[in-house]
């Protein structure tokens, strides 16, 4: 972004000058551009805004003038510039140095005033005109606004000031001829200006017109005293005696600085013409250079990133943007840490090359390191220079070739981490942003290569762009490969990178490669760093702890840690947090096919198969703390890991499980993908309670797809059970009930078939859920009621629990309340005896519902907050929601609408945030009747028909037939026959389901079975 005050106001993007709507926004831009980085009070820009014409609420508008700007500033940026930010009672216009042409305008005179200290007017005479270059009218054109012409007014006696000092010193080169017809305009523009007639006087005199020149002095005595009443300065009257006297010395410029300067060393590369992006990048370098120049240390500033990353191209583009700053010399030298074919170079021959280049005669170099060194920083102590120190190994490769004193700007790029370099600012460069990352491939690519389809060939860039990984270096080769092939669309060269063994060798053309880049790095590598890099190739997920590299290598683990912070200092992974390390996705694929060239197969699947083990060994320790059942599922490990992480609890265990969440998912794709049957079906095994508490369930399905897959292919009748009983859960959550009666089915099959009374008693509570849920009371009793004796003739009472409620569910349906408080009752005292927190809400929760139903409803509001409060602390968010939304109902039926109304909105906001669509039905429904109850029948109104809908398309009967009953309620006034229609609908479906109950209890329905069976085993 540019701001320019230096004429009319303008802010200009990349897509051109921001409009600005009207002249009070264009009045509060220059308000905040005349005091950049300062905060601006309130009062202050009102009275620049409106003056003494303010609005009454001028606070509001001008909040309002603030947003339009801040939103037309923002807009106009890739990223959205927040540029405008509320600070201290007034607002603040963030904006770097090299944005406002008005500190760039000052920086050229602050430029051009050492220039004249170090007797260089040929430089000062550049900076000056730079300077007034930017101005393109009078400061604030077209402001009417007296507070800010009072700024305009300074800054337009700066211009004039730098114009009169132009002059000069273009006087002092020898310009007096050409001079004259401007100084005659500007002396009768600025008719009281005495420098001005000062410069007309020497440049007629010295160009022959001595009678022009005492005529000139006349003209401004006579000015002078018209306008002013004073005569002229003593500067004015001794140019007029001396001109008089005829002073030879004014005739000819002072010896020697009318004569040509030196011409300056500047060895950098060309700026790459195409640089894209790294706009924040380029902004905290320039933040690290000081204010001033008056003493104060060098100013460093190092650059790392991988191989790739750009690191070289934003050192040099910043050394170009900086160029007028370190006028004496830029300098550029490749240390070549990081050549192929090269050994990094010597100090000591960098220094000579560098002293060289500031015109330091070799037999004047000394050939010891330190006195080479010392000369180096002697030669720089009065000089402006910028150096680039390219492709550096260490801090120690660096260190002799850094400047003494300030005035200089030290830019350093390594591929690894310099933290022991004293004093230096550091950036560590990452991958572009996709923005940028598509606009640097449109721009290597070229405007003649654009396609027809311009939609599609956008897509196509996006996913290239994405498949390089957004790593510069692999962006310009793919873009400079589709150029040089006139026949290949974006389309077909994002299909060539989309094969991952094949994408490395496409990132290559000419004499530049990723993969030759990636290799420089590894070379550079111990055998142990080398080792743990092949083996995070292996790695089947996104990234890594120290457990899972100790795993992977089968190192101890302290040695695994360590060497993963060694590979960090080179860049060859990426540190996620404080513990967890990911690798870009080019270098996983460079990993991959090194450790594929060179560890055997036994050695990378051993490598897999304790990798695998680990995950497997910590899932299962994570499931033991989530939620406590009847029988714990044992591991079956091959190699159980010598080193995992002490989950103490079950905060602990759903924090790994949340931090491994992608590792987990993708561990049993790939152990499908290599045969690893027992991986495959027992993974899932240990992570749908996970799954089931976070909400996950496409994970549910998917890793359960492949684990189904798996125990038939391994021929495990008991392995095939336990899935098909996780199986007809998750897609009863899914609302897929046909599947998940069939699954549950197939499940009690197999449990009978070999003997576990356990297995077929809990899933035919889930068979019995699906039931209760369909309506089919009867069969849902039937399933209970045998699982209940099942469960109780094996003498488990987490089981029996679990029977016991989910029956007394059912029997509140049909209206049997004693039996079901009897049934909830006993569960909620067996639970508190085997210490389950879980069962604990469960069983209170439904003893609401029943409380509620008999109207006991402070006996049920009650059992709801203890509920709410137990499946927050064992981190239950599905049961935590639903419980929520009872607890409303609790508070509905006290009158207590308020309370309701904020929990039913708090249910619903925690369930789609967990992703459960069948309970959403629920809680619309809830939702509404509350709203009803309030007395806002037109905000009731659409959560009905959201449930409604909802409620069809996962075929949910209960909560249609009381969506359908809810509406017609809601349409009696307004629109009888509709009402009397979904009226209809409502008690045919009622009539369908054999529905017993009241007009009144229809909502208690359904409101925990999902919790329940979800969480058993």
């Amino acid at each position: 972004m540019e701001f320019r005050i230096l004429g009319p106001v303008e802010a200009v993007g990349q897509g051109g000058a921001v409009p600005l709507r009207g002249s009070k926004q264009t009045m509060l831009l220059a308000a905040l551009l005349v005091q950049p980085g300062r905060v601006v009070s309130v009062e202050q820009l009102a009275d620049a805004v409106w003056g003494e014409d303010q609005p009454v609420t001028v606070g509001a508008a001008l909040q309002t003038c603030v947003f339009r700007l801040r939103r037309a500033l923002d807009a106009a940026e890739p990223d959205g510039g927040n540029r405008i930010t509320n600070r201290q009672g007034g607002y603040e216009l963030r904006a770097d140095p090299d944005e406002l042409d008005v500190a760039a305008f000052r920086h050229q005179v602050t430029r051009a005033r050492v220039a004249l200290t170090h007797r260089a007017p040929v430089d000062a005479a550049d900076a000056l005109r730079g300077a007034l270059a930017l101005w393109r009218g009078p400061a604030l054109a077209g402001i009417d606004s007296r507070t800010l012409r009072a700024h305009a007014a300074i800054l337009d006696e700066e211009r004039l000031a730098a114009v009169e000092q132009h002059l000069g010193v273009r006087l002092v080169l020898g310009q007096h001829a050409d001079l004259v017809p401007e100084l005659t305009t500007l002396v009768d523009t600025h008719p009281t200006r005495e420098r001005l007639h000062t410069h007309l006087m020497l440049a007629l005199y010295r160009a022959g017109r001595q009678a022009d020149a005492l005529h000139a002095y006349q003209r401004a005595r006579r000015v002078l005293a018209e306008e002013l009443g004073i005569r002229p300065g003593q500067e004015l009257r001794e140019l007029h005696q001396r001109i008089l006297q005829g002073d030879p010395e004014l005739v000819t410029p002072p010896t020697g600085v009318a004569q040509a300067q030196p011409v300056r060393r500047n060895d950098l590369p060309g700026d790459i013409a195409d640089f894209t992006g790294r706009a924040v990048e380029v902004r905290r370098l320039l933040d690290t250079l000081p204010d001033n120049d008056d003493g104060g240390a060098v100013a460093i500033a190092t650059i790392d990133g991988m191989a790739g990353i750009g690191k070289t191209a934003l050192a040099v583009h910043v050394a170009h943007k900086l160029a007028d700053r370190y006028p004496d010399a830029q300098l550029f030298v490749d240390l070549h840490a990081h050549t192929d074919g090269h050994q990094p170079t010597d100090p000591a021959a960098a220094l000579d090359a560098l002293l060289r280049a500031l015109g330091v005669p070799g037999d004047k170099i000394p050939a010891e390191l330190d006195q080479r060194s010392a000369l180096w920083r002697a030669e720089l102590a009065n000089r402006r220079v910028v150096i680039v120190l390219d492709n550096a190994a260490s801090a120690a490769h660096v260190r002799p070739l850094l400047p003494g004193a300030s005035g200089c700007l030290v830019l350093v790029t390594s591929r690894r981490q310099l933290a022991a370099l004293e004093a230096a600012h550091t950036l560590s460069l990452d991958v572009l942003p996709a923005r940028d990352a598509a606009r640097l491939f449109a721009r290597v690519l070229g405007d003649d290569r654009a396609e027809a389809d311009s939609a599609k060939a956008d897509l196509a860039v996006a996913e290239i762009v994405e498949l390089c990984g957004y790593l510069p270096l692999a962006i310009r080769i793919a873009a400079a490969r589709l150029r040089t092939r006139p026949t290949w669309a974006a389309a077909h060269l994002a299909e060539r990178l989309r094969e991952g063994q094949r994408r490395l060798a496409e990132l290559a053309a000419g004499d530049r490669s990723v993969a030759a880049a990636f290799a420089l790095s590894y070379q550079h590598l111990t055998p142990a760093q080398q080792h743990l890099f092949r083996m995070l190739g292996l790695q089947p997920g996104p990234d890594v702890d120290a457990y899972a590299a100790a795993a992977l290598t089968d190192r101890p683990l302290e040695e695994a840690e360590r060497l993963l912070e060694d590979l960090v200092d080179v860049h060859l992974i990426g540190q996620r947090s404080t513990d967890r390390y990911q690798q870009h996705d080019l270098l996983r694929w460079h990993a991959h096919t090194i450790a594929r060239d060179t560890e055997s197969e036994a050695a990378r699947r051993a490598a897999v198969d304790r990798v695998l083990d680990y995950y497997l060994h910590t899932a299962n320790l994570a499931d033991g703390h989530l939620v406590p059942r009847g029988r714990p599922l044992t591991a079956e490990l091959t190699h159980p890991p010598a080193y995992a992480p002490r989950l103490r609890d079950q905060a602990d265990a759903l924090a790994w499980c949340e931090a491994e969440h992608a590792n987990l998912i993708a561990a049993v794709a790939y152990s499908a993908e290599i045969g690893s049957h027992r991986h495959t079906w027992q993974l899932p095994q240990n992570l749908w309670r996970f799954f089931y508490m976070r909400g996950y369930t496409l994970d549910w399905i998917t890793t359960h797809q492949h684990g189904l897959r798996a125990a038939r292919r391994l021929g495990d009748r008991w392995a095939e059970a336990e899935t098909l009983r996780s199986f007809s859960v998750v897609y009863w959550h899914a609302g897929r009930f046909e599947e998940a009666l069939d699954h549950g089915r197939q499940a009690v099959a197999r449990y009978r078939e070999i003997g576990d009374a356990w297995g077929e008693g809990i899933a035919r509570t889930n068979f019995g859920v699906v039931c209760d849920y369909l309506g089919r009371y009867a069969d849902a009793a039937e399933h209970h009621g045998a699982a209940l004796a099942l469960l109780r003739g094996i003498g488990n009472a987490w089981g029996e629990g679990l029977a016991l409620t989910l029956l007394g569910s059912v029997l509140s349906q049909l209206g049997r309340l004693a039996e079901a408080l009897a049934h909830e009752e006993r569960a909620l005292a067996l639970y508190r005896r085997i210490g389950s927190e879980w069962g604990q809400s469960v069983a209170l929760t439904y003893l609401g519902v029943v409380c509620g139903q008999l109207g006991r409803y402070e006996d049920a509001l009650e059992h709801s907050r203890a509920a709410v409060v137990l499946s927050r602390r064992v981190g239950d968010r599905r049961g935590e929601a639903v419980m929520l939304a009872n607890l409303g109902v609790a508070y509905g039926r006290l009158g207590r609408y308020d309370e309701a109304l904020a929990h039913q909105q708090q249910a619903l906001e925690l369930n789609r945030r967990v992703g459960v669509r069948r309970d959403e039905n629920r809680m619309l429904n809830d939702l509404g009747e509350v709203l009803s109850a309030m007395g806002r029948p037109a905000n009731a109104l659409p959560q009905h028909e959201l449930a409604l809908a909802r409620a069809v398309e996962v075929n949910d009967r209960v909560q249609e037939a009381r969506a359908h009953r809810a509406i017609a309620k809601l349409l009696r006034d307004s629109d009888f026959d509709a009402a009397r229609e979904h009226a209809r609908r409502a008690e045919a479906i009622r009539a369908e389901l054999g529905f017993p109950c009241q007009e009144g209890t229809l909502h208690d329905v359904g409101c925990h079975e999902g919790t329940l069976q979800g969480m058993s085993r």
